[in-house]
């Protein structure tokens, strides 16, 4: 009978360890976009829309390298956007119609160099259509 209790609380152990890992991941990669759209894309291990996946749960495993969602213009404001991040406007570009707006924001843990300078959202107007990716957007839009 006392074997069986210590087992039962070795399993009970192991099981609040692996909720309370579970919870450090999630907490340190929590959702960029949360706020703008309910459904985003969660790249993991690498950075290709091969890695993207509608459900998180599997890129908190294998290490969620950016993520990326797409809304309308119409419901969209680059301004409110700046505000909401606490962001900067490194620099934009326009080609074949896309105009992209590359900035930083604090309140952003993960970020890639380009020209230079730390970016870590990425926020794409192509007809009709926002699509922000974090750092970058990856892959095709």
């Amino acid at each position: 009978m006392e074997k069986e209790k210590t087992i039962i609380k070795k399993m009970y152990i192991l099981w609040l360890g692996f909720l309370l890992a579970a919870l450090l991941v999630f907490l340190n990669n929590p959702p960029v976009f949360k706020d703008y759209a309910e459904e985003t894309t969660v790249y993991s291990m690498r950075e290709s829309s091969q890695a993207g996946e509608k459900f998180p749960c599997y890129a908190l495993v294998n290490g969620k390298v950016g993520e990326s969602c797409e809304i309308s213009e119409e419901d969209f404001s680059l301004s409110e956007c700046i505000k909401y991040f606490k962001a900067e406007i490194i620099f934009s570009e326009t080609a074949g119609g896309v105009t992209s707006y590359y900035l930083y924001s604090p309140s952003i843990s993960r970020s890639k160099t380009l020209r230079g300078e730390k970016i870590n959202l990425h926020i794409a107007f192509d007809n009709g259509r926002v699509v922000m990716g974090s750092p970058l957007i990856y892959g095709g839009f």
